[in-house]
């Protein structure tokens, strides 16, 4: 009997430490989720008192205004973004954990677009890519080559946010798989050495392997921050030119705090939400199974 009370004083402790985060997560995440839910089904104004019951006609409208065009400028930014950034992230850990002499000095400039404001690093993009004037056309001028309007036309645009997205999250990527690398155990890759293999070898067959399980956590949350990107459209194009840099995220800040259209950015964020989820679903289960 007392066994029993002692187990069961301590899972009421674990249950009193973990009460607060449940708590605050049901507050702050479930509760406006399940607003946003409901609200999707209604038609109305951001300021309007009374809400009129449309059901999925919300869904319907955003998708034929706009809203399908949105989703699709989203998965060709979280595309390109999750490639190049997880790329960027592995060659510069691989590089970083390396012994070459001097490459631990420059682990903090990979850390400045992380902690710099994204508005301010925007605005100087903008001015890199701007026509005539801008550094990247100089380049190009003393080349021999034509200007380039980066930020207005349809092509360059998406491209230059695509790239302006990388740069600012490609160092996160570096910090979680220059830690991953980091822990990996020294003895089997020393003795990979030993037996004659070579850098290739040792990264496509022990390292790699190894790193799978990392590979998981940091494809997550780089699909996931490619999905919600706002501020670098904002900032650099507004959306345009002709709705080609439009993000679904954008598509809801338009709709709800410019259009007052709240149903369509409700029904919008709900299929974000999804989206999402799915996708996050769908990786861990798809990398999961292959490392097993």
């Amino acid at each position: 009997m007392r066994a029993r009370s002692g187990a069961r004083a301590q899972w009421a402790l674990a249950y009193l430490f973990v009460a607060p985060t449940v708590l605050l997560t049901a507050v702050f995440s479930l509760v406006p989720l399940g607003m946003l839910a409901y609200r999707s089904l209604y038609h109305g104004g951001i300021f309007a008192t009374s809400l009129r019951y449309v059901g999925l006609r919300n869904y319907r409208d955003m998708l034929a205004g706009g809203g399908g065009h949105a989703l699709g400028v989203t998965a060709s930014y979280t595309v390109g973004f999750v490639l190049l950034t997880m790329a960027a992230g592995l060659v510069l850990g691989l590089l970083l954990n390396s012994r070459t002499r001097g490459v631990s000095k420059l682990r903090a400039p990979f850390i400045i677009p992380l902690v710099v404001p994204a508005v301010g690093t925007a605005l100087i993009w903008g001015n890199l890519f701007a026509p005539r004037f801008g550094l990247v056309n100089r380049l190009l001028n003393a080349m021999g080559l034509p200007d380039i309007d980066f930020l207005s036309q349809p092509g360059p645009a998406l491209v230059t946010v695509v790239l302006f997205g990388t740069w600012q999250f490609f160092g996160q990527n570096v910090i979680l798989y220059l830690a991953a690398l980091k822990a990996l155990p020294q003895d089997v890759l020393a003795a990979a050495s030993v037996d004659g293999a070579g850098p290739w070898q040792r990264f496509a067959h022990i390292q790699w392997p190894m790193l799978r399980r990392n590979t998981i956590l940091i494809s997550v949350i780089t699909t996931l921050t490619g999905l919600q990107t706002f501020t670098q459209i904002y900032v650099l194009t507004n959306g345009g030119p002709q709705g080609s840099t439009q993000t679904a995220l954008f598509y809801v800040f338009n709709e709800g705090f410019v259009q007052f259209d709240t149903g369509r950015a409700d029904a919008m964020g709900v299929l974000i939400f999804l989206i999402s989820l799915v996708i996050t679903i769908a990786q861990v289960a798809l990398l999961g199974r292959r490392h097993g």
